[in-house]
C-alpha cells in the first residue's frame, strides 16, 4: 500500500457572522420583549374615582392633621394622593428630594434654684445665654427697645398682637441676647420662623410664663436646645403617558408645623385633585399634567427642583397655573397673572381681581406678578420665563397657625373651575414657544 499524499477533505469554519447575527438577533428581541413589558403605561380610569367630591376629598384629608415633611400627616398624605390621580388614569411619578428638618427638644429658663419649661420658637437654633431680665412691651416698637437700653440683656413679654418672628428678630436688632415670650394668648398664636440665630429665643405656658415675669430685674440664663435631621419630602406629578404639559396644574401639600393646614394649603390640593377628576377621560386629560410640590413653606423648595428638572419639556407649556389658600374668603378670588395673559384672564372673568405688580415681595403681597419676586410655587417658574397664573384668595386670620383648621369646599370648587376655564382658553389662543432660560437672562427668546 502506498502511503496517502494528500489530506483528506475537511468541512470548511463557520464563518463568524453566522455565529454573531443570531446572537445579535435574540438579544435584540430579549431587549425589545424587556422594554416592552417594563414600558410605562397608562393605569386603568376607575369609574368610582370620578365619582370624588371636594368635600368628600376634604373629609379624608382633614384627618391626617399637620403636613411639614417628616410628620406622619405628610406621609399619609402623599400616599393618599397618588393613590387618587392612580385611580383616576394618571401615571404619578415621585421625585423625592431631602430635606432638613429643625426640631425643638425643649426651652427653659434657670432663676435661683427655680427653672421653667418650655419650646424654643420655631427656626430658632439651640443657645444659652445668662444676663439680667428686662421686661418689654409685647408691641414694642424698636425705638422702645433702643429706650430700655436692652443691649446685653434677655427680655421677656407676654403674647404679641403680631408676629413673634417679628419682635424676636428687633430684640436681636436692638443688642438682646435672649426673648422669652409668655403664651397667654387668648387665641393659638400664629407661628412665624426667626431667623436661624444661635440667641436664645423661647415660649413659656402662662403658668410658668408668669412665675418669670415676677423675676424681672433679676440675672437669669435662658437654653435653647434644637436638632436637625434629614427626612424625605416629594414631589408628585400625575400625567397620562403620552401628554404634553400645554397646562400645568400645580399646588403645595406641605404645612407649617403644627398647623393643619386647612386653607394652607388643602384647598389648593383639593382644588389640583378636582381638576384632574374632571380632566379625567377627556381630551384636556393629554395635555395637562398635574403637580402637588413638596417643602414649599421654607422656601419653594420642591418647585424649584422641578422646575429646574422638567424644563426641557416645559418648553410647550402655556400656563403654569398655581392655586394657594383658596378655600376661605379672605378676599375676593384673585389672579395674579403674566402680562401676556391678563386680557385672557379678563376676557374669561371680567370681574375677576387682578393682582397689581408690586416693587418688592412682601408676605402680604406675594411678590404678585413680577418676573422674578412671588412666595408661592409659580415662582420658581417664573426664572424660566414660562407664563404663571396664580389663584389666591388672600391671608385669612388663620394663616400659618393651628386655628387653620376649616374650609369652604364651595370657595375650592370655585377656584378649580375658573382655573379650568382659564387653562381651555389658554390652550386655544395663540401661542409661540419660549425657550426656559435661567436668572441671568441668557439664552432666552
Amino acid at each position: 500500500m502506498f502511503p496517502r499524499t494528500r489530506a483528506l477533505p475537511t468541512r470548511p469554519a463557520i464563518a463568524p457572522w453566522k455565529i454573531l447575527l443570531p446572537v445579535l438577533v435574540l438579544l435584540a428581541l430579549g431587549w425589545w420583549g424587556y422594554r416592552w413589558l417594563t414600558r410605562p403605561v397608562n393605569p386603568p380610569l376607575q369609574a368610582a374615582a370620578q365619582q370624588g367630591t371636594v368635600a368628600g376629598d376634604w373629609a379624608a384629608l382633614r384627618t391626617f392633621g399637620p403636613r411639614a415633611p417628616g410628620t406622619p400627616g405628610h406621609a399619609r398624605t402623599l400616599e393618599w394622593a397618588a393613590a387618587h390621580l392612580t385611580a383616576l388614569g394618571y401615571r404619578v411619578t415621585r421625585q423625592p428630594f431631602e430635606v432638613t428638618v429643625l426640631e425643638g427638644l425643649g426651652a427653659e429658663v434657670r432663676v435661683g434654684g427655680q427653672v421653667l419649661r418650655g419650646q424654643p420658637l420655631w427656626g430658632a437654633q439651640g443657645g444659652e445665654q445668662e444676663a439680667r431680665l428686662v421686661r418689654i412691651p409685647p408691641d414694642a416698637t424698636t425705638a422702645t427697645l433702643e429706650r430700655l437700653q436692652l443691649l446685653g440683656q434677655l427680655a421677656v413679654t407676654t403674647c404679641p398682637a403680631g408676629r413673634w418672628a417679628a419682635l424676636a428678630d428687633a430684640v436681636v436688632d436692638a443688642g438682646g441676647l435672649g426673648l422669652a415670650i409668655v403664651n397667654d394668648c387668648a387665641q393659638p398664636p400664629k407661628p412665624s420662623r426667626v431667623d436661624g440665630t444661635t440667641l436664645p429665643l423661647l415660649e413659656l405656658p402662662a403658668q410658668d410664663g408668669a412665675a418669670l415675669l415676677r423675676q424681672v430685674g433679676q440675672t437669669v440664663m435662658f437654653t435653647t436646645r434644637t436638632r436637625t435631621r434629614t427626612v424625605t419630602a416629594s414631589n408628585l406629578l400625575a400625567a397620562r403617558v403620552e401628554s404634553t404639559p400645554d397646562v400645568l396644574f400645580g399646588a403645595h401639600l406641605d404645612s407649617v408645623p403644627g398647623s393643619p393646614g386647612a386653607n394652607d394649603n388643602a384647598s389648593g390640593v383639593l382644588a389640583v385633585l378636582n381638576l384632574a377628576r374632571q380632566a379625567a377621560g377627556t381630551p384636556l386629560a393629554e395635555r395637562a399634567w398635574f403637580v402637588l410640590f413638596d417643602d414649599e413653606e421654607t422656601g419653594i423648595n420642591g418647585s424649584r427642583l422641578f422646575a429646574q428638572q422638567y424644563s426641557p419639556s416645559l418648553r410647550h407649556t402655556r400656563a403654569v397655573l398655581n392655586l394657594d389658600m383658596v378655600g376661605v374668603a379672605a378676599q375676593p378670588l384673585g389672579v395674579a397673572a403674566h402680562e401676556d395673559l391678563r386680557a385672557l384672564v379678563r376676557r374669561v372673568q371680567p370681574d375677576v381681581r387682578l393682582f397689581e405688580d408690586e416693587p418688592v415681595s412682601t408676605r402680604e403681597t406675594f411678590g404678585r406678578s413680577l418676573n422674578l419676586t412671588g412666595r408661592s410655587d409659580h415662582a420658581a417658574f417664573k426664572v424660566l420665563r414660562i407664563r404663571t397664573l396664580f389663584l389666591h384668595r388672600g391671608e385669612d386670620p388663620a394663616y400659618h397657625s393651628p386655628r387653620d383648621r376649616t374650609l369652604e369646599p364651595a370657595l375650592v370648587q370655585e377656584a378649580a373651575d375658573l382655573a379650568r376655564r382659564l387653562a381651555d382658553a389658554a390652550l386655544e389662543a395663540p401661542f409661540t414657544m419660549r425657550e426656559p432660560c435661567g436668572i441671568t437672562g441668557r439664552n432666552c427668546r
